[in-house]
């Protein structure tokens, strides 16, 4: 059985919602190791995974002995790729981490990643970082072969939203901790401080975290490049009240949460209503 002494914070997202950003803001605090997507990296694996959930336990052994590796006693890592497939393993092995659940308008996050081309179970960016509808322990929704490139983005966005309320219901039972948060919440050095606080984190000398945090808030990272496709040219209103309709055939209880947020269009809400 594995374990570790380190104090571990995941990210549970969809990607596209600020996780680079949010592994730079983390290097204020002292002590700790904060990293995006490091070797061994959850994507090369994650189809794999999918074939074969036992995959999981395997990496995660050769992924706990590199974390116990590290200097540093307090360990983040913002891959969104963790907590589409690693996060049960993970709590099945017996380590809990810290959990933030990272969040950005939906159809902001879909329209990205339609643009980078990065299309759940239809091209290699889209099999390498997100989750498949045909797998078993996906959202389910009703055909996603018939569903449009953009449909399957936003599909994938809500699958992770829906991984994020299994999660929470998983460590309110358990007492885990976890922290809802959007990248706005970490352009604030004060709301920064609060949350790193909450895991465990510290800065000794604020003045200098505070100029460093200013220095990372001024930049932006990881801009989305695209890969030739325009989202302009979509039916958001249309596709997205179609996605939803067809996930309330099996999850009707999560479609009532995921309209219920502030991250969907109030046009689409209103659609539902």
């Amino acid at each position: 059985m594995i374990s570790s002494k380190k104090n571990l914070i995941f990210t549970v997202t969809h990607g596209r919602t600020g996780t680079t950003f949010l592994t730079e803001v983390f290097k204020i605090f002292e002590d700790t190791s904060s990293l995006h997507e490091p070797e061994p990296n959850y994507a090369n694996v994650f189809p794999s995974v999918k074939e074969d959930p036992e995959r999981a336990v395997s990496f995660l052994e050769e992924k706990i002995e590199y974390i116990n590796g590290c200097s540093e006693n307090h360990y983040v890592e913002t891959s969104n790729v963790f907590g589409k497939g690693f996060l049960i393993p993970l709590l099945r092995l017996g380590i809990m981490p810290g959990l933030l659940f990272l969040n950005r308008n939906f159809r902001k996050t879909a329209s990205s990643l339609y643009e980078r081309g990065s299309t759940p179970m239809r091209t290699q960016r889209g099999r390498h970082f997100s989750a498949d509808p045909r797998v078993p322990g996906s959202l389910p929704i009703y055909e996603p072969e018939s569903l449009t490139d953009y449909q399957l983005c936003y599909w994938g966005v809500l699958d992770s939203y829906a991984r994020q309320m299994q999660a929470k219901q998983i460590y309110d039972h358990e007492g885990g901790r976890y922290h809802w948060v959007t990248v706005d919440d970490f352009h604030d050095f004060d709301k920064t401080l609060e949350i790193g606080e909450f895991f465990g984190l510290s800065v000794s000398n604020k003045s200098a975290a505070k100029k460093h945090h200013k220095e990372i808030t001024s930049v932006h990272h990881n801009p989305n490049k695209g890969n030739g496709r325009n989202s302009a040219e979509l039916s958001f209103l249309e596709d997205e009240v179609d996605v939803l309709n067809r996930i309330a055939f099996f999850d009707p209880l999560f479609v009532d949460k995921a309209i219920g947020s502030p991250f969907v269009e109030d046009a689409v809400k209103n659609k539902l209503s």
